[in-house]
C-alpha cells in the first residue's frame, strides 16, 4: 500500500533520524508501505491551502491521503479563528476529493500536548479544533483518526509528548508509535 503523508511539524520531524519519525514508525509497523511525505514543518491550513497543488494534487497518486494539519492553526499566539480553520479545512478537503476519493483520505486531529511544558495550546483548545476535524471528516464522509482523544485516554502525557524538543507538543518514540499504530489500524 502506498500512502502519501501530509500536514505540520507532526508529520514532518525527523527527531535524529535521517527520515520523518512517522515514515520509519510506519515501515517497522507495516513492512509492506511505500510513504511520500510532504510535510512542512510550521504551516497552518490558510498556507497548506496555498500550496495543495504542490503537496497534494502534483504528487502521483497514492492509496490514501493523510492529512494531519491544525496544530499551528489552534497555536494562541498565531491563532487561525475556528470557523475560518472549519472553512480552509472544507476548501482542502473538497479541493483532494477530485484525486481521492472519501474512503482514501484520511484527517488526523491534532494531538494532545503536556500542559506543563507547552505554552501555545492546551487540551481545551486542542479539543474544540478536533471537533471541527471530525465534522469535517463526517461532511465529506472521509476516514477519521482522534490522535487527540487516543493521547488523552492513554494518559502520561508528560511521557506521550516527550521528544528532542521537550516543549510538550513534538513527540518521540512514544507519540508516534501511537500514531503510527492508528494509522495502521485505519488502513487495514
Amino acid at each position: 500500500m502506498k500512502l502519501l503523508l501530509t500536514g505540520d511539524s507532526i508529520v514532518a520531524r525527523k527527531e535524529g533520524l535521517k527520515e520523518p519519525r512517522l515514515n520509519a514508525t510506519l515501515k517497522k509497523l507495516h513492512q509492506n508501505l511505500k510513504l511520500n511525505n510532504t510535510a512542512v514543518s510550521g504551516i497552518n491550513s490558510g498556507a497548506f491551502y496555498a500550496m495543495l497543488s504542490e503537496l497534494v494534487l502534483r504528487q502521483k497518486r497514492w492509496d490514501k491521503l493523510i492529512i494531519l494539519l491544525e496544530t499551528n492553526d489552534l497555536a494562541q499566539h498565531k491563532q487561525v479563528p475556528l470557523e475560518q480553520f472549519e472553512q480552509n479545512m472544507n476548501l482542502i478537503v473538497s479541493s483532494v476529493l477530485c484525486q481521492y476519493y472519501p474512503q482514501n483520505t484520511i484527517l488526523v486531529t491534532p494531538p494532545a500536548v503536556d500542559e506543563t511544558k507547552q505554552i501555545h495550546r492546551n487540551n481545551q483548545l486542542i479539543g474544540d479544533y478536533a471537533a471541527v476535524i471530525k465534522n469535517v471528516a463526517q461532511r465529506y464522509r472521509c476516514q477519521f483518526i482522534n490522535l487527540y482523544q487516543a493521547m488523552i485516554e492513554q494518559g502520561n502525557l508528560s511521557e506521550l509528548c516527550r521528544g528532542e524538543l521537550n516543549d510538550g507538543l513534538h513527540f518521540g518514540q512514544q507519540g508516534y508509535s501511537l500514531l503510527g499504530n492508528l494509522i495502521v489500524k485505519q488502513i487495514e
